[in-house]
């Protein structure tokens, strides 16, 4: 009987062959597509409201004979007098469901109509002939702007100054158009950057100019040059930054004016802008009492040798505490580029100060010394004039930039007992090797009365020794220190020298010539500025 069935079978096959019958896949039918939100007009739906032009919006697709690969999605504004996209147009794919869409509104309106249409995709690239469309009406919210100020430049500056800011949008970051900016004319022009810009630099295109020159702007603490120069920076003068954001409506924020005012009108705050005047820089750091007369030493010490013209550098108002370290105000409050770059606009520097060794949370110094890059490979040469001092605990000293930049291997240690170390009135200051490059060497000292704030410290095996003092334990002058006595050395490279004498005791001067010679502290670093080619005119033939 199956047998029956199975012949009965092909012999209606075979005569259907025979008959002629045809048959054809049926026709591809176009994929479905649903928004999530139902309305095809939310105005009728918000009664007057509006959104704002960030929106949430998910959708699906169906597909009877096959399966919804992608979908496109389009978004314009309509109404009376604006262009209706052609069929084809605008569309972007995705493989996404749902998305964050961030409206349209054109430019100058603050209320907009926005169709939002999605077609699904088949897997045969059929597209959904009549895509699911929604009309949302939103309204534009004004972009907001801030200065940071943790990061504002200090009231006086050298002509590399930065500022922190930060800019948001209601509508999404993604609304952003633009920040703005303009130097000293509130009604002029106003030069945009990225919207995505948190960080901008300006320096002096001629930092030696009197008067006004442009400023280069960077954006970014990678320091990126736009290639734009803003007019109008006045050097030896006070300045005004006017900045805000823009959306792509073209809305702004509140344009913030600094320095800001009061409600009189007063500059809360200056923004000043010093000029470079010469290729040296001095430095006081010396944040304790009797900076005057340290800081008296080294200007004759650039006097001895020639250096008629310098710029000077005051970080000393800043009251330095053990209990809560802090830098200068008057330094610039991010290292890199803004410190950087400013060390960078001498070719030698003299600097001097009271605490470097000890820490680096709150020392002026260690901060400079670990962006001092530039400044080295643009040939520069500093002399740091410090006395030793050392960290109470070993998180305070822990990677201290200036030890790697000095001519300093390692800082002393005390054995057990040890609390200080001592030397008599009449203490020679022992001479070392000649200062390269002067051939000599530096004068002989003697210590003036009981020497009890210097401390030696140990140099690195190709450092040049230039001064050594031999020191007592506490104070048993019997109890002869047996360490390094290590007090000013210069680098093999000429690069940097140190000099760690301590120079008075209230107001008495500590040291003397030796022997007596004529030669003082002044004349000892004086020889040390020759040996680091200081110049002995105002500024350098060549950079």
């Amino acid at each position: 009987m199956l047998r029956s069935l199975l012949a009965l079978t092909a012999l209606v096959a075979l005569a259907a062959c025979d008959a002629g019958f045809e048959g054809n896949r049926s026709d591809n039918q176009a994929p479905e597509t649903e928004l999530s939100v139902r309305s095809t007009d939310l105005r009728e739906d918000l009664a007057g409201r509006r959104l704002v032009s960030t929106v949430n919006v998910a959708w699906s697709g169906t597909d009877a004979d096959g399966v919804v690969l992608a979908y496109e999605v389009r978004a314009y504004a309509i109404g009376a007098g604006l262009p209706e996209p052609a069929p084809e147009d605008g569309w972007g794919r995705t493989a996404r469901r749902d998305s964050t869409l961030l409206l349209p509104i054109p430019l100058g309106s603050a209320e907009a109509d926005v169709a939002v249409e999605v077609r699904a995709i088949d897997n045969d690239e059929a597209k959904d002939p009549t895509p699911a469309r929604t009309v949302f009406p939103i309204v534009n919210s004004n972009p907001t702007f801030r200065l940071i100020a943790a990061e504002a430049p200090p009231d006086s500056t050298w002509p590399v100054v930065s500022f922190s800011f930060a800019a948001a949008d209601r509508d999404g970051d993604a609304n952003l158009a633009a920040i703005e900016l303009s130097l000293n004319d509130p009604d002029g022009t106003f030069t945009r950057i990225a919207p995505e810009a948190t960080f901008l630099t300006l320096v002096a295109e001629n930092p030696r100019a009197s008067g006004e020159t442009g400023a280069r702007l960077y954006v970014g603490r990678g320091f990126s040059n736009t290639g734009t120069v803003l007019p109008g920076l006045r050097l030896d003068g006070d300045n005004v930054l006017y900045i805000r954001s823009v959306d792509q409506a073209g809305a702004t924020s509140p344009t913030l004016r600094y320095p800001d005012l009061d409600a009189d009108g007063t500059p809360l705050g200056a923004f000043y802008v010093r000029r470079v005047t010469s290729d040296v820089l001095l430095v006081n750091d010396y944040r304790a009492a009797g900076d005057d007369a340290v800081l008296g030493v080294a200007r004759e010490a650039l006097g001895i040798h020639g250096t008629a013209n310098y710029d000077e550098w005051d970080l000393s108002a800043t009251a330095q505490s053990a209990a809560s370290p802090t830098f200068s105000d008057a330094l610039p409050a991010t290292q890199d580029p803004t410190l950087r770059e400013t060390l960078a606009l001498w070719n030698r520097i003299y600097w001097v100060s009271n605490a470097v060794t000890n820490r680096v949370s709150g020392n002026n110094f260690p901060r400079a010394a670990a962006v001092l890059g530039d400044f080295f490979d643009g040939g520069g040469r500093i002399l740091v004039h410090t006395p030793i001092t050392l960290p109470q605990n070993a998180d305070d000293g822990a990677g201290n930039p200036a030890i790697d930049v000095l001519p300093l291997g390692n800082l002393i240690e005390f054995r057990p007992g040890v609390i200080a170390l001592r030397a008599n009135s009449g203490t020679a200051v022992r001479p070392g090797v000649e200062v390269p490059g002067t051939g000599r060497t530096l004068p002989p000292l003697q210590t003036t009365r009981l020497l009890t704030s210097a401390l030696p410290y140990e140099a690195r095996p190709d450092d040049l020794v230039l001064y050594r003092i031999s020191f007592y334990e506490n104070n048993r002058p019997t109890d002869v220190w047996q360490g390094s006595e290590v007090v000013a050395s210069i680098r093999a490279d000429r690069r940097v020298a140190l000099f760690s004498l301590p120079l008075f005791a209230g107001p008495n001067p500590l040291f003397a010539p030796a022997g007596g010679g004529t030669e003082g502290v002044a004349d000892a670093l004086a020889v040390l500025l020759d040996g680091l080619d200081f110049p002995t005119g105002s500024t350098f033939a060549a950079r």
